[in-house]
């Protein structure tokens, strides 16, 4: 082989060996050697990425369609207290979860086992989010990632035949949330790509909401990170999680990347809805458009008449 033809294979490898690490847009600006969202369907085996039902999307509640089917969830062994690994996976905080806790009900077809959750997160100065909920973009969004309870093991490439259930909820700020606190801890041990903890005594309960949970939105999309399958049942809270100020800051300063820059703006942005449906479970989403109707011609009544 000529030595024209090695540094032609050499070039082409570096391309290909590069374009195949995805990551963010805050990355994506100050490394080239990676791939931002917006470009994250041409590495190749993420083509689904640039498909018509992505997620993560915008939801406007005056346009969720009420679904009597969706009915409160059944949360078994969300109660049971457990060792976890967490670990910083170059992308996110992701703790483990021994399969111990599973979701029915809710419009499921079936039961779901918790595999493991993870967060996005924005910076000091950027909301982060993923979903948005009547245009409100949140400081930080939790996902509790479930496979079908008949599948014990993920295949190769993230999906399971019968998809995913991903639980989504908006943390907002408020007061300290002392069951947050363990899980903050272990950044501490956990700052570098690659690295994890133990984290004792999780109870996965603790970190979701304890009440107003019959009150959510379903629609179908994907993950939003590649390979973004497009088999993901999403659920999406609107009750939220609080966390004080000096707890959520701890997501953007105490981790990195793997190019050692601050783990910040982890999200991925909105996608087009293409015409996807959106329901939800609450009938009181029901009553608040009634009560916006009777207003708007209580008004034009008054209007009329004056």
């Amino acid at each position: 082989m000529t030595l024209s033809c090695l540094l032609l294979s050499l070039c082409l490898y570096l391309s290909t060996s590069s374009a195949a690490e995805w990551c963010y847009n805050i990355e994506a600006k100050t490394n080239s050697a990676c791939t931002g969202p917006s470009k994250w369907s041409d590495i190749s085996g993420y083509e689904a990425c640039g498909k018509s039902s992505q997620s993560p999307i915008h939801i406007l509640t005056c346009e969720a369609e009420f679904d009597s089917k969706l009915k409160p969830f059944k949360f078994e062994g969300y109660d049971k207290e457990q060792e976890c690994l967490l670990k910083n996976n170059g992308h996110s905080a992701e703790l483990a979860l021994d399969g111990h806790q599973t979701i029915s009900g809710g419009g499921l077809s079936g039961t779901y086992t918790a595999k493991q959750l993870h967060f996005h997160w924005g910076s000091i100065d950027n909301p982060g989010s993923e979903h948005t909920l009547n245009g409100d973009k949140y400081p930080i969004e939790l996902h509790v990632v479930h496979t079908p309870s008949a599948v014990r093991s993920e295949p190769a490439g993230g999906s399971t035949s019968g998809g995913y259930a991903v639980l989504g909820f908006f943390i907002e700020e408020g007061p300290t949330n002392e069951n947050y606190n363990g899980l903050i801890k272990g950044f501490d041990d956990i700052t570098n790509n690659g690295t994890n903890t133990t984290v004792s005594k999780v109870k996965l309960q603790d970190l979701i909401p304890k009440e107003n949970l019959t009150l959510f939105y379903r629609y179908q999309g994907s993950l939003t990170t590649p390979p973004c399958d497009e088999t993901v049942t999403w659920t999406v809270f609107a009750q939220t999680i609080k966390m004080d100020k000096t707890q959520i800051g701890a997501f953007y300063t105490k981790l990195k990347y793997k190019s050692g820059d601050a783990m910040a703006e982890n999200f991925r942005p909105i996608q087009k809805r293409n015409g996807r449906k959106i329901t939800t479970s609450g009938a009181d989403m029901l009553l608040s458009q009634a009560r916006y109707l009777l207003i708007s011609l209580f008004v034009f009544f008054l209007t009329s008449i004056s």
